[in-house]
């Protein structure tokens, strides 16, 4: 102990170093173009993977924005094709390719059940990629099924576990994630304790300490 009953200055000066050296974590989070789907509220498999014209405009705008800026670190996306869509024309200009993340899947759309808690979900069918694109993707062979949240309360547990897995292994990186409205606010949720509007191929910068 210092003379002053305290820490020796040297003990001051490594722990400054030390919380000085801690990077935050700068992440994007972007959800997916417009689709059809969301135009017209009709969800079917014709609509829900296929961009409106207004949401291909907002891909196209999205591109240029993220080119325009330095390259993330990581680039993780939701499996759903409209994500995987959504980011593709970026990852092909830019040379780089994405890392499929299943957590990242939809879950919690609908009403929030009253005391909605989260229970348990489980892994179903094999994460499939785009022909065209999936050139552009990493998918994990052990992190390649996509989640199956049966009601809004196995969708909180996905969340909770894409929030852990999230803080053990990303932290400390400038990092873009594409998913969807849903997991989207329950995960922003978590990291800035207020709910906010996810609008389609909008960006929504978050700093964590």
């Amino acid at each position: 102990m210092g003379a002053d009953g305290g820490y020796p200055l040297f003990v001051w000066a490594v722990l400054a170093f030390v919380f000085a050296s801690v990077k935050p974590t700068d992440l994007v989070f972007v959800r997916h173009g417009e689709t059809v789907a969301n135009a017209t509220g009709k969800y079917n498999s014709k609509t829900l993977n296929v961009f409106s014209e207004k949401g291909q405009a907002g891909v196209d705008d999205l591109t240029r924005r993220l080119l325009s800026e330095p390259k993330f670190e990581k680039i993780l996306v939701s499996p759903s094709p409209r994500a995987l869509k959504t980011i593709a024309p970026y990852l092909r200009a830019s040379h780089q390719k994405a890392t499929v993340w299943p957590l990242l899947y939809e879950c919690c759309t609908g009403h929030r059940p009253k005391n909605a808690a989260a229970t348990r979900f489980s892994y179903g069918a094999k994460v499939v990629l785009p022909k065209d694109i999936a050139d552009l993707f990493i998918v994990d062979p052990s992190r390649n099924r996509l989640p199956v949240a049966s009601d809004y309360n196995a969708g909180l547990a996905q969340v909770e576990a894409s929030i852990e897995e999230f803080r053990r292994s990303y932290a400390g990186t400038r990092i873009l994630l594409v998913g969807h409205s849903g997991h989207g606010g329950q995960f922003l949720h978590a990291f800035t304790g207020r709910w906010q509007k996810v609008d389609n191929t909008k960006e929504i910068r978050v700093s964590i300490p």
